[in-house]
């Protein structure tokens, strides 16, 4: 992998997360597929030749949203059948913002990441 790669790949990961927060919801499986997408990358950009700098950085991005999180969903729909709906409510609306603020985390990781190797390199 080389600089021009990893410049295209951040720019793909930032209008990803902007097209999947545009649609006013995210889903697990869209943020848990970009994730591991952005995880892949990583590796690849372990073992690459690009600068170590640029390396360091890549990896210093960590993700606060487990699969843990994701296994919850069949909790909250026993709780929405129990409580009526309005606890379900209000975790799936936390769980949401969660979402949001990781997915915006990526988006602003990668488009930073990528205006700076732009500019330095």
């Amino acid at each position: 992998m080389d600089i021009q790669t990893t410049i295209k790949y951040l720019d793909f990961v930032a209008a990803e997360c902007e097209r999947h927060l545009k649609d006013g919801s995210v889903s697990d499986d869209e943020l848990n597929q970009l994730i591991i997408e952005f995880q892949r990358f990583q590796d690849k950009v372990k073992q690459s030749s690009i600068p170590y700098e640029l390396k360091n950085e890549i990896q210093t991005f960590k993700f606060d949203y487990s699969s843990k999180k994701v296994k919850r969903s069949s909790v909250i729909m026993i709780i929405s059948i129990l409580t009526f709906g309005s606890w379900a409510y209000f975790l799936e609306m936390r769980r949401q913002k969660k979402r949001k603020e990781t997915l915006e985390d990526l988006k602003r990781n990668s488009s930073t990441l990528g205006y700076k190797i732009k500019l330095n390199y």
